[in-house]
Protein backbone atom coordinates (compact mmCIF):
# COMPACT_ATOMS: atom_id res chain seq x y z
CA UNK A 1 0.00 0.00 0.00
CA UNK A 2 2.90 2.44 1.21
CA UNK A 3 4.47 1.50 -3.00
CA UNK A 4 0.71 3.06 -4.24
CA UNK A 5 1.47 6.33 -1.60
CA UNK A 6 5.04 6.69 -3.17
CA UNK A 7 4.31 6.15 -6.46
CA UNK A 8 1.14 8.67 -6.37
CA UNK A 9 3.45 11.49 -4.58
CA UNK A 10 5.98 11.20 -7.41
CA UNK A 11 3.84 11.77 -9.98
CA UNK A 12 2.03 14.56 -8.83
CA UNK A 13 5.80 16.11 -7.92
CA UNK A 14 6.89 15.32 -11.22
CA UNK A 15 3.10 16.87 -13.07
CA UNK A 16 4.13 20.24 -10.40
CA UNK A 17 7.44 20.36 -11.31
CA UNK A 18 6.90 20.70 -15.50
CA UNK A 19 3.61 22.34 -16.22
CA UNK A 20 4.81 23.31 -19.99
CA UNK A 21 1.76 22.55 -22.17
CA UNK A 22 2.41 20.76 -25.50
CA UNK A 23 0.53 19.33 -28.11
CA UNK A 24 2.26 16.00 -28.26
CA UNK A 25 1.23 13.26 -26.29
CA UNK A 26 3.60 10.47 -24.53
CA UNK A 27 2.03 8.69 -21.99
CA UNK A 28 3.82 5.95 -19.25
CA UNK A 29 1.26 4.35 -17.32
CA UNK A 30 1.65 1.66 -14.73
CA UNK A 31 -1.08 -0.51 -12.94
CA UNK A 32 -2.62 -3.53 -11.42
CA UNK A 33 -5.40 -6.22 -12.03
CA UNK A 34 -7.61 -8.68 -9.76
CA UNK A 35 -8.41 -11.52 -12.14
CA UNK A 36 -10.29 -14.37 -11.42
CA UNK A 37 -8.72 -17.56 -13.70
CA UNK A 38 -10.64 -19.52 -15.98
CA UNK A 39 -10.10 -22.60 -18.38
CA UNK A 40 -7.73 -25.56 -18.72
CA UNK A 41 -5.30 -24.33 -17.02
CA UNK A 42 -6.58 -23.18 -13.66
CA UNK A 43 -8.79 -26.14 -13.97
CA UNK A 44 -5.72 -28.98 -14.20
CA UNK A 45 -3.18 -26.95 -11.82
CA UNK A 46 -5.50 -25.43 -8.94
CA UNK A 47 -4.53 -21.91 -10.66
CA UNK A 48 -5.90 -19.42 -7.86
CA UNK A 49 -7.00 -15.91 -8.61
CA UNK A 50 -4.37 -12.95 -8.22
CA UNK A 51 -3.24 -9.86 -8.81
CA UNK A 52 -1.16 -8.92 -12.20
CA UNK A 53 1.03 -5.86 -12.52
CA UNK A 54 1.16 -4.10 -15.96
CA UNK A 55 3.69 -1.33 -16.77
CA UNK A 56 3.70 0.35 -20.37
CA UNK A 57 4.26 3.72 -22.73
CA UNK A 58 1.23 5.00 -25.52
CA UNK A 59 1.43 7.34 -27.87
CA UNK A 60 -1.58 9.75 -29.07
CA UNK A 61 -1.45 11.17 -32.42
CA UNK A 62 -4.86 12.65 -31.04
CA UNK A 63 -6.79 12.99 -28.45
CA UNK A 64 -8.92 10.20 -29.16
CA UNK A 65 -6.59 7.59 -30.29
CA UNK A 66 -3.39 5.92 -28.87
CA UNK A 67 -1.01 3.32 -29.37
CA UNK A 68 1.55 1.09 -27.10
CA UNK A 69 2.89 -1.43 -25.45
CA UNK A 70 2.42 -3.05 -22.24
CA UNK A 71 4.48 -5.70 -20.25
CA UNK A 72 2.65 -7.72 -17.65
CA UNK A 73 3.59 -10.11 -14.53
CA UNK A 74 1.24 -12.23 -12.88
CA UNK A 75 2.54 -13.93 -10.19
CA UNK A 76 0.30 -16.86 -9.02
CA UNK A 77 -0.03 -19.79 -6.54
CA UNK A 78 -0.71 -23.22 -8.00
CA UNK A 79 -1.44 -26.58 -6.61
CA UNK A 80 0.27 -27.69 -3.85
CA UNK A 81 1.41 -23.79 -2.81
CA UNK A 82 3.78 -24.27 -5.44
CA UNK A 83 4.31 -21.02 -7.65
CA UNK A 84 4.05 -19.94 -11.12
CA UNK A 85 4.34 -16.86 -13.29
CA UNK A 86 2.65 -15.36 -16.19
CA UNK A 87 4.82 -12.86 -18.18
CA UNK A 88 3.03 -11.14 -21.10
CA UNK A 89 4.25 -8.55 -24.06
CA UNK A 90 1.39 -6.55 -25.91
CA UNK A 91 0.88 -3.93 -28.49
CA UNK A 92 -2.62 -1.74 -27.80
CA UNK A 93 -4.68 0.65 -29.09
CA UNK A 94 -7.13 2.82 -27.20
CA UNK A 95 -9.82 4.77 -28.34
CA UNK A 96 -11.00 7.52 -26.01
CA UNK A 97 -14.70 9.08 -26.52
CA UNK A 98 -14.41 12.01 -24.79
CA UNK A 99 -11.02 14.22 -25.03
CA UNK A 100 -11.23 16.07 -22.20
CA UNK A 101 -12.13 15.22 -18.12
CA UNK A 102 -13.74 12.15 -17.15
CA UNK A 103 -13.22 9.81 -19.83
CA UNK A 104 -14.68 6.72 -21.43
CA UNK A 105 -12.46 4.67 -23.44
CA UNK A 106 -12.26 1.09 -25.15
CA UNK A 107 -8.74 -1.08 -25.60
CA UNK A 108 -7.62 -3.74 -27.61
CA UNK A 109 -4.06 -5.54 -27.17
CA UNK A 110 -2.76 -8.40 -29.36
CA UNK A 111 0.67 -9.78 -28.15
CA UNK A 112 2.41 -12.92 -26.31
CA UNK A 113 2.26 -14.39 -22.74
CA UNK A 114 4.41 -17.13 -21.52
CA UNK A 115 4.10 -19.09 -18.55
CA UNK A 116 7.09 -20.28 -16.00
CA UNK A 117 6.66 -23.07 -13.07
CA UNK A 118 8.30 -24.37 -10.32
CA UNK A 119 10.41 -27.83 -11.30
CA UNK A 120 8.01 -29.87 -8.98
CA UNK A 121 4.91 -29.34 -11.16
CA UNK A 122 6.89 -30.26 -14.49
CA UNK A 123 4.71 -33.56 -14.51
CA UNK A 124 1.63 -31.76 -15.03
CA UNK A 125 1.38 -31.57 -18.92
CA UNK A 126 -0.83 -28.03 -18.40
CA UNK A 127 1.96 -26.83 -16.21
CA UNK A 128 4.81 -26.81 -19.33
CA UNK A 129 6.34 -24.17 -19.85
CA UNK A 130 5.09 -22.02 -22.96
CA UNK A 131 5.18 -19.17 -25.44
CA UNK A 132 1.33 -18.83 -26.52
CA UNK A 133 -0.36 -15.78 -28.38
CA UNK A 134 -2.82 -13.46 -25.84
CA UNK A 135 -5.91 -11.08 -26.53
CA UNK A 136 -7.23 -8.41 -24.28
CA UNK A 137 -10.01 -6.03 -24.36
CA UNK A 138 -10.71 -3.28 -21.70
CA UNK A 139 -13.21 -1.04 -20.82
CA UNK A 140 -12.76 2.07 -18.59
CA UNK A 141 -12.93 5.58 -17.38
CA UNK A 142 -9.58 7.93 -17.12
CA UNK A 143 -10.35 10.47 -14.52
CA UNK A 144 -8.28 13.67 -14.48
CA UNK A 145 -6.06 14.60 -11.19
CA UNK A 146 -4.20 17.47 -12.71
CA UNK A 147 -3.58 18.21 -16.45
CA UNK A 148 -0.36 15.12 -16.84
CA UNK A 149 -2.07 12.65 -14.40
CA UNK A 150 -4.94 10.71 -14.86
CA UNK A 151 -6.19 7.31 -13.21
CA UNK A 152 -7.15 4.70 -15.16
CA UNK A 153 -10.47 1.90 -13.79
CA UNK A 154 -10.97 -0.69 -16.23
CA UNK A 155 -12.81 -3.92 -16.49
CA UNK A 156 -10.18 -6.66 -18.47
CA UNK A 157 -10.62 -9.89 -20.04
CA UNK A 158 -7.65 -11.56 -21.40
CA UNK A 159 -7.34 -15.01 -23.16
CA UNK A 160 -4.03 -16.85 -24.07
CA UNK A 161 -3.14 -20.06 -25.26
CA UNK A 162 -1.04 -20.89 -22.62
CA UNK A 163 -1.70 -24.33 -20.38
CA UNK A 164 -4.04 -25.64 -22.80
CA UNK A 165 -6.43 -22.32 -22.11
CA UNK A 166 -6.26 -19.51 -19.57
CA UNK A 167 -9.21 -16.88 -19.47
CA UNK A 168 -8.75 -13.58 -17.06
CA UNK A 169 -11.44 -11.40 -16.20
CA UNK A 170 -11.12 -8.52 -13.50
CA UNK A 171 -11.00 -5.12 -12.40
CA UNK A 172 -7.73 -2.47 -12.80
CA UNK A 173 -6.54 0.42 -11.59
CA UNK A 174 -3.58 2.40 -12.58
CA UNK A 175 -2.24 5.83 -13.29
CA UNK A 176 -0.79 7.50 -16.63
CA UNK A 177 1.52 10.10 -16.71
CA UNK A 178 1.86 12.67 -19.74
CA UNK A 179 5.24 12.93 -20.25
CA UNK A 180 4.85 15.91 -23.21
Amino acid sequence: MRGWFLTIALLLCLDLCDASAQAERNYLQAGATYVLASGRLPDSADFHSSTAYSIGYQWSPSRSVSFGMVGTYLPASVTSGSAASVFGMSALTNYRFIKHGFTPYVGAEVGFSYLTVADSLASNAAMKPNLSYAVNVSAGLLIPLSDRVEVDVAGRYCHTGIGGGLALIGGALGLRYRLQ
